[in-house]
């Protein structure tokens, strides 16, 4: 069976992505800390409209699993090379990652004494839910889709032309559970929460699916070319381009609303300019991409694909300099404050960076760390799934 097409460009969207985790957990002590004063509304504009990063990577997973395994036959032989892949490059950089920020947790809160037992019990509570730290979840939503990924991948290679209802589908399952939780929620019958379960990404998840599969002929539509004369398709893209600025400025606004004047809005209409939002952002980074990929290679580009490869080790690394970093104790006024953050967003991006590639540069098990390595030459671009499902999705 030939290879598919690399498709480079997916470490910009990486990369893009990732500044936008950056973005959120450098600003997340910020709307707390700056309500009432002319900083809150930039602030806020930062953290909840970078707020698709997490979805764009679910999106992003589907895209390049489904991809890769469309055209293979799913037999025993390729679920096990599946599996073994995932366990090395996520599971094990995710267990390791959450015994540091176990630890991390136990130094903060001077808890070294904590029984055994009890340790041992938060530990594997820890593991199961993904929220040894904040930022860990994400793993294990994703090993969530690992789990249920043959099947979806048997669905579709017995029937393409459902994929390309699988993001309806996907939207219809993601927004009964929202709606099914919240008023089961309300009525005290139970309490899940939506972030830690896949379900709540369903439908980015099936949109990557539906444009893998798809792919060959939606390519032309998504990546530009050339020489083409895609007016129709230009329209098109400023439609989507506005629209996905309108979806979130009115999901900011919603925000500041209920921020600033106390007022209580339908958690659907959260839920919908959230998703919305998301949903064009995955159409908007995949263009987006390609668009600045394109651009003559240029130090800018180069450093965006060095940054999306190193993005899984980014992503897991940057919460611990952010941690270190917020010791340092800041004085001054809003200029000095936003250059704290500014800095505290810089330092996550550049100590983590710089040091997941000179890992893999120079320490060969790095992999234990921060999955699998980036590759540096054509020679070795065999797989382009094996390590791009290991960037964070």
């Amino acid at each position: 069976m030939a290879s598919k097409e690399r498709i480079p460009q997916l470490d910009i969207f990486r990369a893009i992505a990732i500044l936008a985790v950056l973005a959120i957990h450098a600003t997340s002590r910020t709307l707390a800390e700056t309500l009432n004063t002319p900083l809150f509304h930039p602030f806020l504009y930062i953290n909840k409209f970078s707020q698709f990063a997490v979805p764009s990577f679910v999106f992003l997973s589907g895209f390049v699993l489904f991809y890769n395994y469309i055209d293979r036959p799913l037999g025993g032989r390729t679920l096990l090379t599946f599996y073994r892949k995932r366990l090395t490059y996520i599971v094990v950089p995710y267990v390791v990652f959450s015994l540091l920020y176990y630890g991390l947790k136990l130094q903060a809160g001077h808890a070294w004494g904590t029984p055994a037992g009890e340790m041992g019990a938060k530990l594997f509570k820890y593991l199961w839910t993904g929220t040894a730290y904040t930022h860990l979840y994400y793993i294990v939503i994703i090993i969530q889709f690992y789990v249920l990924f043959p099947l979806f991948l048997w669905v579709l290679q017995k029937n393409r032309r459902i994929a390309a209802w699988a993001p309806l589908a996907g939207l219809a399952l993601q927004w009964g559970f929202v709606v099914l939780n919240k008023y089961m929620v309300r009525h005290d019958l139970w309490h899940l929460s939506k972030g830690s379960l896949s379900i709540s990404y369903f439908s980015y998840f099936l949109l990557g699916a539906a444009i893998a599969v798809y792919y060959p002929t939606v390519k032309s539509w998504l990546v530009p070319s050339p020489g083409s004369k895609g007016r129709g398709r230009t329209g098109l893209w400023a439609v989507l381009w506005l629209l996905w600025l309108a979806a979130g400025i009115v999901h900011v606004e919603l925000w500041y609303t209920t921020y600033t004047d106390k007022t209580v809005i339908n958690s659907f209409w959260y839920e919908g300019f959230a998703n919305a939002h998301a949903l064009l952002s995955c159409l908007i980074l995949f263009r987006l991409s390609f668009l600045l990929y394109g651009a003559g290679r240029s130090l800018f580009t180069r450093l965006l694909v060095s940054a999306g490869a190193c993005s899984f080790g980014i992503y897991l690394m940057h919460p611990a300099v952010l941690y270190v970093y917020r010791r340092i104790d800041f004085h001054g006024g809003y200029a000095a404050y936003s250059l704290a953050i500014l800095g505290g967003f810089l330092s996550a991006l550049l100590i983590s960076w710089v040091v997941v590639a000179l890992a893999f540069r120079y320490v060969k098990p790095a992999w234990i760390l921060f999955g699998s390595a980036p590759r540096r030459s054509a020679k070795n671009r065999t797989d382009a799934g094996v390590r791009s499902a290991g960037k964070t999705g």
